[in-house]
């Protein structure tokens, strides 16, 4: 059995604690990463491609993205409550340290010290089994203001000293709420303006592009380095119709604000149907594979955070970094957010929540549905959206659906709430 496909079966993944893509005997090579961006100031080099969170992705497969030479890894202590961490630190085991940018990230909430804050990068330090964190981030601060924080940036000092920190950055995608911070665009532009953070992690897609264009041009201006996360707004729209069924087939009663909610999706799902017949696609994954080229055609865009859980990921993943957007590619593109923009709850906006009479958390609750969807994303999604303080969206089954009303964009929010509530409660 060639190499390639022993792996695919998984096998390899159980006898090898590093299988590599690397094809021996003659065999076809496969894609390898052919791309180094310079990561702003930092002034090191990463591959357009990194892998995002590690958060569900096996040590056997981000073994086989590191061989294919991708370097950038972005993480957290969140994430996965620190076994990505780990994960990364066993995956990095025996590699030259030197060629990999690594980003963690650490909770700021609840410290009040700087002590308390260097103890938490150390934490991390240890899980990832290295004497450094590239890039240490501040994630989604909720504010301008917040971004000033004396405890993270004396802490940042010291370990900069210390060799334990290199440069320091800040990720965003949009507040809980309208009411509990600040727009993406507002908090990442404060950091550009602030002038000590070095890196910035940023949702991009064709589809949600002006507010991080903005940001992306005023980084590139100032020489800080950009890296882009929630880059396919695709999700599993073209699954709608299936898991509409399935809500049926549960056995609730149905009352009439919820048939109307579903024949929104429905009509929903029939673009998304509608849009691969009339542009010939045989499925979803060409459209995705070009949203993904879109985001790296940006030459001011350094790398791209992707989620990896397969080794088949891997592959199309280099894939599609090999190759340029085509102009039949633009044109789909454009042509899909002509139809079907609708189909896409735009993360971190947040104009509708502010119509909403039982104060629900749109921009939260659709980025644990994003989670969800995401491969190997459903436990903390649903761990994430059992802890949420907030009202949940249980109150939306009944709404008179104000949200809808309320978005700029189309998108039937009310029914994309209510299978949120669905998918990260089983109900």
């Amino acid at each position: 059995m060639k190499r390639r496909n022993f792996f695919k079966l998984g096998l390899g993944a159980v006898l090898l604690a590093k299988p590599s893509f690397a094809e021996k005997g003659g065999e076809t090579e496969v894609p390898r990463i052919k791309e180094y961006r310079t990561l702003g100031r930092t002034g090191s080099k990463v591959s357009a491609i990194g892998i995002g969170t590690a958060r569900g992705c096996p040590v056997t497969v981000m073994c086989a993205a590191l061989d294919a030479g991708i370097s950038y890894i972005d993480t957290g202590e969140g994430y996965g409550r620190g076994t990505a961490e780990n994960d990364i630190g066993e995956a990095i085991k025996g590699r030259d340290r030197k060629s990999l940018f690594i980003t963690s990230k650490i909770q700021m909430m609840g410290l009040k010290s700087r002590e308390e804050v260097v103890e938490k990068v150390r934490q991390s330090l240890q899980r990832l089994q290295t004497d450094y964190i590239d890039c240490l981030m501040m994630p989604g601060p909720p504010t301008v203001e917040a971004l000033k924080d004396e405890n993270f940036h004396q802490a940042m000092d010291l370990l900069k000293k210390e060799g334990k920190v290199r440069f320091i950055g800040v990720s965003h995608h949009g507040p809980r709420s309208q009411s509990e911070g600040e727009s993406m665009e507002k908090v990442l532009l404060g950091a550009v303006d602030d002038g000590r953070f070095d890196v910035l992690l940023l949702i991009y897609n064709f589809l949600q592009k002006e507010a991080g264009e903005h940001v992306i041009q005023a980084a590139a201006n100032k020489n800080i380095g950009t890296t882009i996360m929630k880059s396919n707004p695709l999700g599993r729209h073209f699954e709608m119709k299936e898991r509409l069924e399935q809500m049926k087939k549960a056995g609730e009663a149905i009352d009439e604000r919820m048939q109307k909610s579903m024949a929104q999706m429905e009509e929903t799902a029939k673009k998304a149907e509608s849009f691969l017949q009339k542009n010939n696609l045989k499925n979803p994954e060409e459209i995705k594979a070009a949203a993904l080229k879109f985001v790296l055609d940006n030459p001011y865009v350094n790398t791209l955070n992707l989620t990896f859980s397969t080794f088949d990921d891997v592959q199309k993943s280099l894939k599609v970094a090999a190759s340029g957007l085509s102009e039949r590619e633009r044109n789909m593109l454009a042509a899909f957010e002509k139809e079907c923009g609708s189909l896409y709850c735009r993360h971190a906006c947040g104009i509708c929540e502010s119509s909403c009479p039982n104060h629900v958390p749109v921009n939260t609750i659709m980025r644990y549905r994003h989670y969800f969807e995401d491969a190997a994303g459903e436990k903390y999604a649903m761990e994430k959206y059992a802890r949420l303080k907030a009202p949940k969206a249980d109150h939306c089954r009944n709404c008179p659906g104000l949200c809808r009303q309320a978005c700029p964009y189309g998108v039937p929010i009310q029914g994309l709430l209510n299978m949120a509530h669905a998918q990260l409660t089983l109900a």
